[in-house]
């Protein structure tokens, strides 16, 4: 860029150019209503906006909880294992507990005559897929899990009295 004028940087209005200091920061008696106008103008722009994005902004998620049981419900109700291990637990497990406690028989055997139980129902299962065989099979799981805490009791009491 050039110029004539060595000082060009230099070039300051004048104070004749220059407006006084109560005409710089007053504003004149007429836009001071202009200005509040401009205010509610802005107002209104910003709750615009937010109603804006509050209607383009989607629900927030329901917050998500660690651990739901409405998988094992919905298993329970809607399902042929389910119903039947649902009825077992409360028909046949116990029957199946009670011959297990009355023969006395320990743990472990208990568990080999289960397993037993287990292969010859479950290959019959495999065979004829009713719902009498998924609630055997269920019945038999469900009441060695009922003798476990009665073994153990009846144990822990015959080493207690000495026999």
């Amino acid at each position: 860029m050039t110029t004539s004028d060595p000082d060009w940087w230099n070039n300051r209005p004048s104070d004749r150019d220059r407006p006084s200091d109560a005409q710089w920061w007053s504003e004149p008696p007429s836009d001071r209503g202009d200005a509040a106008e401009l205010a509610d103008a802005a107002d209104q722009m910003r709750a615009a906006a937010d109603a804006l994005r509050d209607a383009a902004t989607p629900a927030a998620p329901p917050k998500e909880k660690s651990f739901d049981f409405s998988y094992i419900w919905n298993w329970l109700r809607h399902t042929s294992n389910g119903r039947a291990a649902k009825h077992a637990a409360y028909s046949f497990a116990p029957l199946w507990t009670v011959f297990l406690t009355t023969q006395q028989f320990p743990f472990t055997t208990a568990t080999g005559i289960t397993f037993i139980a287990f292969v010859f129902v479950g290959v019959w299962h495999l065979r004829i897929q009713r719902q009498f065989t998924r609630f055997i099979l269920w019945g038999a799981c469900l009441g060695l899990a009922y003798y476990a805490p009665v073994a153990i009791v009846f144990g822990l009491a015959g080493i207690l009295v000495g026999g």
